[in-house]
């Protein structure tokens, strides 16, 4: 997500209890935002205010500089206690940690590029799946190997739920497909998403949710889920990027079963940044999957013997 820190200012711990921490938060971001000058005159910001991106997966939220991307700070998911969005301001969002020198609890704040209510959404769904995966470990921990055969009639065992993957849906329009020569390369894509947007004209774009998930993305007419127009499998996507000619275009190449390279074509609002990051942090987790699911034990380096004189 890109995102300007406002800065952050500390916040009692009597004020985080569930009936205060609302009004408690919403007011660190107006004094943040409307820029009350006895607390910006001293406040700290990342990145000296300047445009950053939020990184969010399941064990932190990350603050990366756009121009070198180096990481500023990386916040674990478990430590943040509450976050919000501004109540005035959209795309005002803001979370509170406790800190690492001082340890005293602070609300950090931000300005969205996007609305801020797909950054809490997104921080709700880690956190809920976080608590699902604790309370699937607790539960089977509890489980005892039976002895003999137990009384199914009194027996009474909850099993969860199968758990859903983490899914995001970006709002944008579609404008089809293109067939491209290779897997990657940025000259070849940016000559496929021009083909495109030159043939199909605006009166002809679909207007979509693209609905990103560890495995799967998939395109639907927007306000009608029934009408799929695409499922493309993560684990065949070979390469992405944003037009040079147009940030608000961007594609993404599959390598389809007939073994040929197709080029997804989007035009997305304000840009296609949030996209192509979306589905860049769904590669990564599904890597991150497959190392899971395939870890390698480390080499023992051969045994060197010893080389007498004759």
């Amino acid at each position: 997500y890109a995102v300007r820190s406002l800065g952050w200012v500390s916040i009692a711990e009597d004020d985080l209890t569930p009936e205060r921490s609302s009004k408690a938060v919403n007011k660190c971001i107006v004094d943040l935002s409307l820029g009350r000058n006895d607390i910006n005159d001293v406040v700290g910001r990342w990145g000296d205010g300047k445009d950053l991106f939020m990184d969010l997966d399941s064990k932190s939220l990350r603050l990366v500089d756009t121009q070198d991307f180096t990481i500023l700070n990386s916040q674990p998911i478990q430590s943040i206690r509450v976050w919000g969005v501004g109540r005035d301001n959209g795309r005002d969002f803001a979370y509170v940690a406790r800190d690492k020198m001082s340890r005293r609890h602070m609300c950090h704040v931000f300005r969205c590029d996007n609305p801020a209510r797909q950054i809490a959404n997104t921080l709700r769904d880690i956190c809920k799946k976080i608590m699902l995966e604790r309370t699937l470990q607790q539960t089977t921990m509890k489980l005892n190997r039976p002895t003999d055969l137990p009384n199914l009639e009194k027996m009474a065992v909850n099993f969860p739920t199968p758990m859903e993957e983490p899914k995001k849906s970006i709002r944008c329009h579609y404008l089809g497909t293109e067939i491209v020569p290779r897997a990657t390369g940025m000259e070849m894509l940016n000559l496929a998403v021009n083909r495109v947007y030159d043939r199909v004209p605006p009166e002809r774009w679909h207007f979509v949710n693209v609905s990103i998930a560890p495995s799967t993305i998939t395109i639907t007419e927007n306000g009608n889920p029934e009408n799929k127009l695409d499922e493309i499998r993560v684990r065949f996507l070979s390469f992405m990027g944003i037009a040079m000619s147009n940030v608000k275009l961007c594609a993404f190449v599959v390598h389809t079963a007939q073994n040929l390279f197709v080029a997804h074509v989007f035009h997305c609002e304000p840009s296609g940044g949030p996209l192509c990051k979306t589905i860049e942090a769904a590669c990564k987790l599904r890597y991150q999957k497959c190392m899971d699911a395939h870890p390698q034990s480390p080499k023992t380096p051969p045994s060197q013997g010893k080389v007498g004189n004759s």
